[in-house]
């Protein structure tokens, strides 16, 4: 009897070893890339001009994060070389600035994707109109999975539109916020 409950110690304690081993090297991975540090920050493809872009601490209901502020613009479209880790995903917040959630206008329509170049991929759409939606005033979350593009070097792009498809372009107030995005190997 001592014998039995010997082995069924012994393979339980190696269980817990091999699982432990194993979430260790899951979560042990590559570091998270910032898309906002200087370097990277500096680095970055701006479009349509870079003076439309800034880096500031926004508040959103109380919560404040470090953002890229993109000026009112009919469109815009940020783009970093990245090369993507293993198992890796976007990682960023979305909102409207709260200084356009009550003067007219129909929102922004957010984009992430990836180019390998030869063709852009759209991996992530959202449309957020704060001022005819109350729920639309918050930090939205957002995880886009990369690992599609692992060990590939790839331009990493998140786009805004001032109009969800298929309705006409109003820039009006149009002021999103990207907040913090970084790579990061789950």
């Amino acid at each position: 009897m001592k014998g039995t409950r010997a082995v069924i110690a012994a393979v339980v304690v190696i269980v817990l070893v091999v699982v432990g081993w194993w979430l260790f090297k899951r979560t042990s991975g590559a570091q998270p890339i910032d898309l906002v540090a200087a370097d990277r920050w500096a680095a970055a493809k701006k479009q349509p001009a870079a003076d439309l872009f800034s880096l500031t601490d926004a508040a959103v209901n109380g919560d404040t994060r470090h953002v890229i502020a993109v000026r009112e613009a009919p469109g815009s479209r940020l783009t970093w070389k990245v090369k993507v880790p293993e198992d890796g995903w976007l990682d960023l917040a979305v909102a409207l600035s709260p200084d356009a959630w009550t003067k007219e206008g129909n929102g922004v329509l957010f984009r992430a994707g990836v180019s390998d170049g030869r063709a852009y991929e759209d991996l992530f759409t959202l449309h957020l109109n704060p001022f005819a939606n109350a729920g639309d005033r918050k930090w939205v979350p957002v995880m886009v999975d990369l690992s599609a593009y692992a060990g590939e070097e790839v331009d990493v792009i998140l786009n805004t539109n001032s109009s969800p498809k298929g309705v006409a372009d109003d820039a009006r107030n149009d002021l999103p916020l990207w907040a913090a995005p970084r790579i990061v190997a789950r």
